[in-house]
């Protein structure tokens, strides 16, 4: 990634000081990403076999992935913990992959110890429920990226390490990964499927992540290392307040185990809670939910617990607002609107969130995004996440809802104005998908007869209605829980989902 770096290796001396006990993270698989520092540099500790307690000498070696020699030198080992003894490799810059090669003076070459593919650059989190995980097909080639690392968890198992980033990320282990492959595949025979098992391939679905680094690497150069963790469930099972026994122990778990520090978090949920959550649903709830009008509390909750533990205070958080769910049995829209409304509000409460609309993207299914859209929704992520990667990017945002406001006369209009626009507002067709509802009953109001873009105000839309909205009348974008909407700016990034919004008396004609 680059032909040439200043590399300096610091080896402590033997004064009683334990690198066990730094900030530095131990080095132990091949594949490793090392978190960056505010230097773009990383450190790290490695732990020397026994085949090494009796070297006087150590020579240590890194090359780039063309063979180059990055730097080399001589020193002593360095005391650990418990008789260990190992090395401190200090101001390791950003790029990568790397070969660090370590061997005994006067012992053979083939005695030395080697970490192949190490990457220094940015550890992202990825958490949610099942649009996280990925439930559609690879439908293309997706190889393995020199600048994309990931930690192979096998979807909750206690033993991970690191591999190269190639789909699907979230991987499933057997035997739900025979259930996979057989619901994925139906014309696969048993014969088939085993022989895929016996092959040790990867079984999992599509996500966004893989989109999300490849496009936020083209833009930074910065590689990437991802903890995938999401796993279906409501918001109160990433709870840190009972990590004992929750998905927010297992995170933190594996956080530490890859170095204790990440870059970011990308998350997709709020299903769950937006069924088990409503106090008027009858169906059977979760062991853990909360009820759904403290989602928005209960994220932010578990945001700045995470920035405590292992981003630090601006730590980026990308989240997908929920996408529609089509189920004829049962009218959910009260949860679905809820959700999508506490998703949109939670960037005016917590600096470095964003929320990235799905409302407009196509489904595999009743719920789940498809593959196509999935990339969409990573390469939206990579875009706000490039400011907090690169510096000298400005400050990035999703679309945001900036007023409503109507004006009287002989022809009411509302002014709906965003903010975060790229380039202007437009639409496939007639621009729709806003509502009107009566506050107390939620009764849809057919008072909105025609949406349209004005040439004057690129980030607005005007709707014409038959009657002035009062306090009693408030305003939806993609109400319920299916909504058609078509609305995007020149990236193809929809309007946020929003509602109920009070609409404001405005002097504007």
């Amino acid at each position: 990634m680059r032909s040439s770096f200043f590399l300096l290796f610091f080896l402590v001396p033997a004064l009683g000081l334990s690198a066990d006990s730094t900030d530095r993270v131990l080095l132990k698989d091949d594949f490793q990403v090392l978190q960056r520092d505010a230097a773009d540099q990383a450190a790290c500790t490695i732990v020397l076999p026994a085949s090494f307690q009796d070297a006087g000498k150590l020579t240590i070696k890194v090359e780039d992935a063309a063979g180059q020699r990055i730097q080399q030198v001589e020193s002593s080992p360095i005391d650990l913990r418990e008789g260990r003894r190992g090395a401190v490799i200090e101001k390791l810059p950003v790029g990568g992959p790397y070969t660090i090669t370590i061997a005994a003076v006067g012992k053979a070459k083939d005695e030395g110890l080697r970490f192949r593919s190490i990457l220094v650059g940015d550890v992202w989190i990825l958490g949610g429920q099942s649009n996280m995980f990925g439930i559609d097909l690879i439908k293309e080639e997706l190889p393995a990226l020199p600048y994309l690392n990931m930690l192979n968890l096998l979807h909750f198992e206690k033993d991970a390490h690191w591999c190269a980033g190639e789909p699907p990320i979230h991987r499933i282990p057997e035997p739900f990964a025979q259930y996979t492959l057989k619901s994925q595949h139906p014309e696969y025979s048993d014969a088939k499927i085993r022989e895929i098992l016996d092959n040790k391939t990867p079984v999992g679905g599509i996500d966004c992540s893989y989109f999300f680094a490849r496009t936020l690497f083209a833009d930074s150069r910065v590689p990437i290392g991802l903890i995938p963790c999401a796993t279906g469930a409501a918001l109160a099972y990433w709870n840190p307040d009972e990590r004992a026994q929750n998905r927010y122990g297992f995170l933190a778990q594996h956080i530490k185990s890859a170095g204790g520090r990440v870059k970011g978090m990308l998350f997709f949920q709020g299903e769950q809670d937006a069924i088990f959550g409503d106090e008027r649903e009858t169906v059977t709830k979760p062991t853990q939910i909360a009820p759904i009008t403290t989602y928005g509390d209960q994220f932010i909750h578990f945001v700045e617990a995470l920035r405590r533990e292992f981003g630090g205070p601006d730590m980026p958080v990308i989240y997908a607002q929920i996408c529609r769910h089509h189920n004829s049995q049962v009218d959910r829209s009260r949860g679905w609107e809820i959700i999508r409304e506490a998703q949109r509000t939670i960037p005016e409460r917590l600096a470095g969130a964003h929320c990235v609309p799905s409302i407009n993207l196509d489904l595999m299914d009743g719920l789940h995004l498809d593959y196509d859209s999935l990339k969409t929704i990573g390469e939206q992520m990579a875009y706000l996440a490039l400011p907090y990667v690169k510096k000298g990017i400005p400050p990035r945002s999703e679309i945001r809802l900036k007023s409503a406001a109507y004006s009287g006369g002989l022809r009411p209009r509302i002014v709906v104005e965003f903010t975060g626009v790229r380039g202007r507002l437009k639409s496939k067709g007639q621009p729709t998908g806003f509502a009107l509802k009566e506050k107390q009953s939620g009764k849809l109001l057919d008072w909105i007869y025609k949406a349209e873009f004005d040439s004057s105000r690129p980030s607005a839309v005007i709707l014409h209605a038959t009657s002035i909205p009062n306090p009693d009348v408030l305003l939806y974008y993609g109400a319920g829980v299916a909504p058609y909407v078509n609305i995007v700016d020149e990236s193809g990034m929809s309007l946020p989902a929003f509602g109920p919004v009070e609409v404001k008396a405005s002097v504007v004609q």
